[in-house]
C-alpha cells in the first residue's frame, strides 16, 4: 500500500509540473471554495465573565500606559491601539494565559507598551515606525514569504533560513515583527491564526550567504515576540529539511515552547500532505510557479496589507472606534455589526 501510495503521489507530481500557475505575488483571499469564515461563536460562562472584566478595563478612558518599558510618562490609548484591541484579541490573549484575566489584562497592557517602544504605534515623535522601509533589506532573498492558504482559510507564512542574506541583528527580529504583523491582516474573515512552514535547506543563490541557525540570542527574543505578543496565532507549524544543527537547536528551544505550540508542530513531513497544490510553492509539490523577485513582491506586499489595514481602520471607525469590537466586523462588509462587544456572540 505505501509503494502504491507513493507511486501515485509522485505521478499526481508530475501532473502539477505540467500545470503550473505563474506567481510572483502574494494573494489576499482564500478560494471561495473553501467557504466563508464563520461569526463569532457564544462564550461560555467563565470565560464570558472573563471577557467582561477585560473589556471594561480597556473601556476606562482614565486608562494610562508607559510610552516604553523604561519610561514613567504615560498617556493614554490612541485610536490604533483600541483598533488593536479587538474582541479576538482579547480572547486569544485570555487563552494563552488559561482564562486568567488579571493575568490577561497584564500581559495586553505589556503588549500595548511593547508596541509602542518597538514603533508598530507611533504615540511620541522619536520613535522609528517599525515598517516595511525598515526591514525590506532583510528580505531580498526572499527567506521569508506570505503565499496562498491553508485548507482552513489560514494565510501560508513560509520562513526559509537556508535564504538567509543579512548578518545576525535586531533588524532580524524587526523582520518577523513585520512579517507577522503582514500575515495576521491577511487572514481572511473569521480567521485569526495562521500557517507557518519552515524550510531549512540551504539555497545557493546570490545574496544568500548562510544556511546557519541565528545565535540562540536572536532565536530566543524571536520565541519570546512569538510566544508573548501573538499567543494562539501559531494554527499549524510544519518543519522540513532538518539538518543535524538545527535539530541540536530546536532540542535547546523545545524547552521554552508551551505544550500548545509543541502540539501545533510538525516534523518532516511533506507540505502537501496538508496544503492543496493550487495554494503550495511548486517548490513542495505545488502548482505555484513561484520565484521570488524583490522589486515585484515586496511593494505589492505591503501595497496590499496598507490597503486592507486602511479599510479594516475606517470601519473601525464607523463603528464607534471602541474596543472590542469583532474582527468579524472589521474584516466583512456588513453594514451593521454582527457582533457588538458587550455581546456574548451568536448561537
Amino acid at each position: 500500500m505505501g509503494l502504491f501510495n507513493r507511486k501515485t503521489k509522485e505521478s499526481a507530481a508530475s501532473d502539477n509540473k505540467k500545470d503550473l500557475i505563474p506567481c510572483d505575488r502574494a494573494f489576499v483571499n482564500p478560494p471561495e471554495k473553501y467557504g466563508k469564515g464563520k461569526p463569532p461563536q457564544k462564550l461560555n460562562g467563565p470565560t464570558w465573565e472573563s471577557y467582561k472584566n477585560i473589556l471594561k478595563h480597556f473601556e476606562d478612558e482614565g486608562l494610562k500606559l508607559p510610552i516604553n518599558t523604561s519610561s514613567k510618562k504615560c498617556l493614554p490609548l490612541i485610536p490604533e491601539e483600541k483598533f488593536w484591541l479587538t474582541r479576538e484579541c482579547m480572547l486569544r490573549f485570555l487563552k494563552g494565559n488559561k482564562g486568567n484575566a488579571q493575568v490577561t489584562i497584564q500581559k495586553l497592557e505589556e503588549t500595548l507598551v511593547w508596541r509602542r517602544e518597538v514603533g508598530l504605534t507611533i504615540v511620541t515623535k522619536d520613535v522609528k515606525p517599525l515598517d516595511a522601509d525598515l526591514v525590506a533589506p532583510e528580505n531580498e532573498t526572499g527567506k521569508q514569504v506570505i503565499l496562498g492558504f491553508d485548507q482552513e482559510r489560514r494565510p501560508i507564512f513560509y520562513m526559509k533560513n537556508g535564504r538567509q542574506n543579512t548578518e545576525s541583528s535586531f533588524r532580524q527580529v524587526q523582520q518577523l515583527i513585520y512579517m507577522m504583523e503582514a500575515a495576521t491582516t491577511l487572514c481572511p474573515q473569521g480567521v485569526d491564526s495562521l500557517a507557518v512552514l519552515i524550510d531549512f535547506k540551504h539555497y545557493k543563490e546570490p545574496g544568500i550567504i548562510s544556511d546557519k541557525m541565528p545565535p540562540l540570542s536572536i532565536s530566543k527574543l524571536s520565541l519570546n515576540v512569538m510566544q508573548n505578543y501573538y499567543p494562539e496565532r501559531l494554527g499549524k507549524g510544519i518543519l522540513i529539511n532538518i539538518p543535524w544543527f538545527a535539530w541540536a537547536f530546536l532540542k535547546m528551544m523545545y524547552p521554552f515552547l508551551d505544550p500548545e505550540t509543541r502540539q501545533k508542530a510538525i516534523f518532516d513531513e511533506p507540505f502537501d500532505d496538508y496544503v492543496e497544490p493550487t495554494q503550495l510553492d511548486a517548490l513542495y509539490n505545488g502548482r505555484l510557479d513561484f520565484h521570488y523577485k524583490h522589486e515585484i513582491y515586496w511593494p505589492d506586499l505591503t501595497e496590499k496589507v496598507k490597503s486592507l489595514r486602511e479599510n479594516q481602520f475606517a470601519r473601525f471607525l464607523k463603528f464607534g472606534g471602541v474596543v472590542g469590537l469583532s474582527e468579524f466586523d472589521l474584516k466583512g462588509d456588513d453594514e451593521e455589526l454582527v457582533c457588538p462587544p458587550n455581546s456574548e456572540g451568536i448561537l
